[in-house]
């Protein structure tokens, strides 16, 4: 069967006569298959966050699949043998090139695992080419910091040592040239030590990997200055080859510390690369988010800081209780406080749509934004959601009472995942700022 394929925020309706010419259940009873169905896979329905139900559409039963934020693959089993005999893949709703935003972000957004495993020839495996720019980029940054550990060596000088090679120095002494020349041995502090030679290896290997077919073309054209840089530096200097993991030392400089925890991941890839994966849509989403708006802040001098935490304290507070509040972004210029929460929904695509789900959804968006904006003591505030969108999009909405001194806008602003648009996005966004 070819895998099957629905979009995050989506759903889908699969009539049991098309599951069926696969699973190749007793056509009599399509509930009891459906809900077996359900029941076998509900573990890979709760990794990728799913919720399938059993459902009649036209007259004709099947199953209903619902997804969530969550792109990935993960394998189905067959209620009639218990076989795994497809995938179920998520793909990304707003048709964003997950790959672009990544490298423009230069953020570590990794992958998740399970030990199930996906069909050998499936092309939805966990995208490689990641955890290789992960890495690439560490080590970029790397290069230009001191790491400096003692290194042992061996160097020929004219006085003996504890540590002085007597063979070597007998076999050597039939040239009188040899007589004051002892090979010793040195503990030298330096960058060029065993494992830094190590990590130079790694970005080579990082660097091949990279440059499969398997990584989309427009990545390794945005990518091509770094590429350079890192061929440059790996063809001039010493690698040694391992496939060992790294040991994370405490004392290691930070940067080290993470280059080597990305070494490590990208050297245990290969065992991974064929099993179930998720990525969250939504976090991505909001990396994004949080990376153009600290340029917006940049542009119009205002200052921003992401994921604030906005502390709930009391006595004996319940244990459901929220210990923080946590606006995406705080803006803050001159006196005016901003707000603003990014959420992966599908709401400016489908402006004109009255359904349910879609308003109780965005109630809660909008309880959660006053929420934050309560704690601006202006009378007129402004407080702004941001969600994904074909192109750029304002809608104002004002919130206030007669009796009540208040006044409260929403902004409701629809950005485009297109790292192409950004500086049309940037403008826009100073513009919206100067305006409000």
């Amino acid at each position: 069967m070819a895998n099957i394929r629905l979009k995050c925020l989506d759903e889908k309706f699969i009539p049991f006569s098309e599951l069926n010419k696969h699973i190749k259940y007793d056509k009599r009873y399509p509930e009891q298959a459906i809900q077996k169905f359900i029941t076998l896979n509900q573990k890979t329905f709760n990794f990728l966050q799913l919720n399938a139900y059993l459902q009649e559409q036209k007259g004709e039963t099947g199953i209903s699949l619902v997804s969530d934020k969550y792109i990935g693959s993960a394998p189905l089993r067959s209620p009639a043998n218990g076989k795994h005999f497809a995938d179920i893949e998520l793909l990304p709703r707003f048709k964003e090139q997950v790959a672009d935003i990544v490298h423009l972000l230069q953020e570590t957004i990794e992958p998740e695992y399970t030990d199930a495993e996906l069909l050998d020839n499936n092309p939805m495996m966990a995208p490689l080419y990641l955890d290789c720019l992960h890495y690439l980029n560490a080590f970029d940054k790397a290069i230009n910091y001191t790491w400096n550990r003692f290194d042992t060596t061996r160097i020929n000088e004219d006085i003996p040592s504890s540590s002085t090679n007597w063979k070597r120095y007998a076999e050597h002494l039939y040239d009188p040239h040899n007589i004051f020349v002892f090979n010793n041995i040195k503990s030298i502090q330096s960058k060029n030590h065993l494992e830094w030679h190590k990590l130079t290896y790694i970005a080579q290997y990082a660097l091949d990997l990279f440059l499969t077919p398997h990584t989309p073309a427009s990545l390794k054209c945005k990518a091509n200055t770094l590429i350079y840089r890192i061929k440059y530096y790996t063809s001039n200097h010493v690698m040694v080859t391992t496939h060992q993991p790294f040991m994370i030392n405490h004392f290691d400089p930070m940067p080290i510390q993470a280059l080597k925890t990305l070494a490590n991941k990208l050297l245990a890839h290969h065992s991974k690369n064929n099993l179930a994966w998720r990525l969250d849509a939504s976090i991505l989403f909001e990396r994004y988010v949080q990376y153009i708006m600290k340029n917006v802040a940049q542009q119009i001098g205002a200052y921003a800081t992401c994921n604030t935490k906005i502390q709930l304290s009391g006595k004996n507070k319940p244990a459901w209780s929220l210990n923080y509040l946590e606006p995406d972004i705080l803006l803050k210029k001159d006196d005016q406080i901003y707000f603003l929460d990014a959420k992966y929904k599908s709401h400016m695509l489908n402006e004109a749509s009255r359904t349910n789900i879609l308003k109780d959804t965005f109630r809660d968006d909008l309880h959660q934004i006053l929420a934050y904006s309560s704690f601006h003591n202006s009378s007129h505030k402004i407080s702004i959601l941001l969600y994904p969108c074909n192109k750029y999009r304002e809608i104002i909405l004002t919130i206030a009472h007669e009796i009540l001194p208040t006044q409260n806008r929403i902004a409701l602003v629809g950005l485009p995942l297109d790292t192409q648009q950004l500086d049309s996005i940037t403008s826009q966004l100073v513009a919206f700022f100067s305006n409000y």
